[in-house]
C-alpha cells in the first residue's frame, strides 16, 4: 500500500483510472464554420480572415485603394489607428483613412500582401514580420503615425513583428498595372 502512495505522489496518477489525455484540451473541441480562417503567405506574414467583403472586386495592384487600420504590437500593445475611438489614443492624434496605390511600394511589404485580394468591406488580421515591416527603415516605411508620439512608438518596437488589423473601405480601379 505504501508503495502505491508513493507511485500516486511521484507521477500525479491514480492507478487504474484512464485520465486520458489532457496536453492538449483544444483539440477535442469542434470546429465553428463561422470562425476566422487563418492563411499565411510564402513569405511568412500570418493572416486572419474576419469579414470576407463584399462584391465582385478584389484589390490588385495598380488599383487605388483607401483603407482603416489599427497598429499593435504583437503583444496586443496599442501604437496608432486611423479610426477614433479605439485603445488610448489621444483625440488630438489625426485620424482619417489612408488612400494608397497597391504595388507602387507606398506602404511595408507586409501591409500590401494583407490587401492584396480583399473585397471593399473586408477586414482582416496579419502578423507581419520584422523583415517585410519597419525593420529596414523605420523613419521612412510608411504608414507612419502623423505626431512624434506615435512614430516614436513605433521607432521603439519597429525591429519585432507587428499586428495590423485592416478594414478596406474602397477600391478605386488603376488604369496601369504594376
Amino acid at each position: 500500500m505504501e508503495q502505491q502512495r508513493a507511485s500516486i505522489r511521484h507521477t500525479g496518477v491514480q492507478s487504474g483510472g484512464s485520465g486520458g489525455d489532457w496536453s492538449s484540451p483544444g483539440l477535442a473541441a469542434p470546429v465553428d464554420d463561422d470562425s476566422p480562417r487563418f492563411f499565411k503567405t510564402p513569405d511568412g506574414v500570418k493572416i486572419q480572415e474576419l469579414a470576407l467583403g463584399r462584391g465582385d472586386k478584389v484589390a490588385k495592384p495598380g488599383d487605388q485603394l483607401v483603407l482603416d487600420y489599427v497598429l499593435r504590437r504583437a503583444n496586443g500593445y496599442f501604437i496608432y489607428a486611423t479610426v477614433e475611438g479605439v485603445s488610448f489614443q489621444p483625440r488630438d492624434v489625426p485620424i482619417g483613412p489612408l488612400e494608397i496605390t497597391l504595388g507602387y511600394q507606398e506602404v511595408i511589404p507586409g501591409l500590401e500582401r494583407v490587401l492584396e485580394g480583399m473585397k471593399p468591406g473586408g477586414r482582416r488580421r496579419a502578423l507581419i514580420p520584422p523583415e517585410l515591416g519597419y525593420a529596414a527603415d523605420p523613419n521612412n516605411a510608411k504608414p507612419q503615425p502623423p505626431t512624434f508620439a506615435t512614430k516614436r512608438q513605433l521607432l521603439n518596437h519597429a525591429r519585432e513583428p507587428l499586428l495590423f488589423e485592416v478594414q478596406l473601405l474602397k477600391i478605386r480601379p488603376g488604369s496601369v498595372a504594376a
